[in-house]
């Protein structure tokens, strides 16, 4: 069954998607001028990154201090996480008996670099520990019953479960009743009762003293691991040192999880680049050099963009133990073989998300064209599930409305959502729950399983549902911009003081800025096939702008009136020169 009617979806060529989302609603953000006078003499920066952090919320000098300066120090006491103490004894105990361990992980990027980061400690520690990491198609997210047997049958006595198990009560009872103790270690909220395990390390419990600290599945292993060595009496330096060591892994998985880059993830995150940038690791030097990334400073968008998704393809297109071995193996020529494997497999993923797109944007055209799906769902026969999840999110990101992506089999659909700030995807499928086999995630992605033949009835029923949701204001993309400028204020100074900014990410995003009455010094030219390229009069001065994908603003910025812009500061290298640059974000004609 193809929802694209008479189109096989891996073959046949399909047209880009014709429908154009409404344009985006500008807000901008309050700011107290006075405040932001304060915080810019106070830590003396530009007064314009003054205004910009007290837009954001920095009232505390004291505390925009502490942000603009993250200290290894200020990370918290592990033992304050619940169950740390029984857990670190218990596991204490397993390395001094020499009962075996084994860790069950992730096949994503946090869960990968979870798994590598306890291995490694408890290899520090002087265990042996085994471990296991599912199969994306074949195991599925999380514990399997099939997969702890064979862990207790190769003899482990402790499991310890990174980035996942909080939801597994089921599966921990069995282990429980073969004779292992299981530690948990996850970040994920629990769905239905917790379960029996000897301990639940997780900050995002009920009534968790470690609240609102949303780290990564990697952050809480991380977390373990300082709390193993500090109950070890290990000497502090040795401690220290290694703990460091491990701070490659706590970034990628951090970065990579899309979690708040705010609070302790922040502190991980900006000395986990730098730890990241130098790493000891073969397979991570490897890494860097697929990506053309070694000797470059790195930031969170490399992570994101560049070592993430090679790390990730693995796990959506073959078996994620590949990029666990990248991270564990100790030979060069072993790590620079596996780091351009993931490189083809990235290649590839690309290719078949691509074609999987193309005919999606067909599928979505025609739903789009009858007006009155707020949701989208489509699907096709051949379509990877390892994939889907990220076509569903470029459908998201292009119509700007939740959308669903399904493998379409002869009995079963599988497939993944995604969704828009302000519609919960997971309450959408509870309220078609009796049309489902399987469904699970949270408000802004999730996983799901029907009947194939019910597929219609499920997409009518879940756009009643959003239909009665949305408001017109709900599907009009919201562009939220931090502070205007005056063109005498886009200087090399603005630019370095944003730069203390960084790590960016979930909560603390590249900043958007808005200059208005911008006029021409040169006229605008397309380049590429839709990119739009200006220089822009600032004053006394001028300065370049790009705009990718912008081409359609050509027409108002050639017309000779005075238009607004939304862009982002950056640096553009070319032929050994660096120029500061606009990276234009939306245009609109000035009012």
């Amino acid at each position: 069954m193809n929802l694209v009617e008479g189109r096989s979806p891996m073959t046949a060529p399909a047209p880009s998607s014709d429908f154009a989302p409404p344009p985006a609603r500008w807000t901008l953000r309050s700011v107290d001028e006075a405040l932001g006078e304060r915080i810019a003499a106070s830590l003396q920066i530009h007064p314009a990154v003054g205004r910009l952090m007290a837009a954001r919320g920095w009232s505390d000098l004291n505390a925009a201090a502490d942000f603009l300066s993250p200290r290894l120090r200020s990370l918290r006491d592990p033992f304050e996480l619940n169950d740390m103490q029984p857990a670190v004894e218990r596991a204490l105990a397993a390395i001094e008996s020499g009962q075996k361990i084994a860790v069950f992980g992730d096949y994503d990027v946090d869960g990968i670099s979870s798994t590598a980061l306890m291995i490694l400690a408890l290899q520090h520690l002087g265990a042996s520990p085994s471990y296991f990491i599912p199969h994306r198609i074949h195991d599925g997210y999380g514990m399997s019953a099939r997969r702890v047997e064979e862990l207790a049958a190769e003899g482990a006595k402790l499991l310890i479960t990174v980035d996942c198990g909080v939801s597994c009560a089921a599966e921990i009872a069995i282990a429980r009743r073969l004779g292992m103790d299981v530690i948990v270690t996850d970040h994920h909220l629990a769905e239905g009762e917790l379960p029996d395990a000897h301990a639940i390390v997780n900050p995002n419990l009920p009534e968790s003293y470690y609240a609102g600290a949303r780290l990564s599945g990697v952050g809480v292993a991380f977390k373990f691991a300082h709390a193993l060595l500090k109950a070890a009496g290990r000497p502090p330096e040795e401690s220290r040192d290694f703990l460091r060591s491990l701070m490659d892994l706590v970034a990628l998985g951090t970065i990579a999880d899309v979690v708040p880059l705010a609070g302790e993830n922040r502190v991980l995150a900006y000395f986990g680049l730098q730890v990241l940038q130098d790493s000891e690791r073969p397979g991570i030097q490897a890494l860097l050099g697929v990506a053309g990334l070694r000797g470059k400073e790195l930031r969170a968008e490399h992570v994101g963009f560049m070592l993430g998704p090679r790390i990730n393809a693995a796990g959506r297109t073959d078996h994620a133990v590949t990029a666990l071995e990248l991270l564990l193996t100790t030979n060069s020529s072993r790590a620079t073989e596996i780091a351009n494997h993931l490189d083809m497999l990235n290649r590839r993923r690309r290719e078949e998300e691509n074609s999987i797109l193309d005919h999606c944007l067909a599928a979505a055209d025609q739903q789009m064209a009858t007006g009155d799906d707020s949701l989208l769902v489509v699907g096709g026969e051949d379509y990877h599930l390892g994939i889907v999840g990220i076509v569903a999110a470029r459908l998201t990101e292009r119509f700007h409305r939740p959308a669903i992506v399904l493998r379409m089999e002869e009995e079963l659909a599988r497939g993944s959502a995604r969704s828009i700030n302000g519609f919960d995807i997971h309450e959408a499928l509870c309220s078609c729950h009796d049309l489902l086999t399987q469904y699970g995630g949270h408000a802004a992605a999730a996983g799901v399983q029907l009947q194939s033949a019910r597929v219609p009835k499920f997409r009518g029923a879940i756009n009643e549902f959003a239909r009665g949701v949305f408001a017109e204001r709900d599907l009009t993309p919201e562009l939220a911009i931090d502070l205007e400028l005056e063109p005498g204020e886009l200087t090399w100074d603005l630019h370095r003081d944003l730069q203390k900014l960084q790590p960016f990410g979930e909560d603390n995003p590249s900043p958007l800025f808005l200059m208005r009455g911008v006029q021409n010094q040169y006229p605008p030219r397309i380049v590429g096939s839709n990119h739009l390229k200006l220089n822009v009069r600032l004053g006394d001065r001028s300065m370049a702008a790009i705009g990718f994908g912008l081409a359609r603003y050509m027409e108002m910025c050639n017309s000779g009136q005075p238009y607004d812009v939304v862009f982002r500061p950056t640096e553009n290298h070319f032929r050994g020169q660096t120029n500061l640059e606009m990276h234009l974000v939306d245009l609109r004609a000035s009012a």
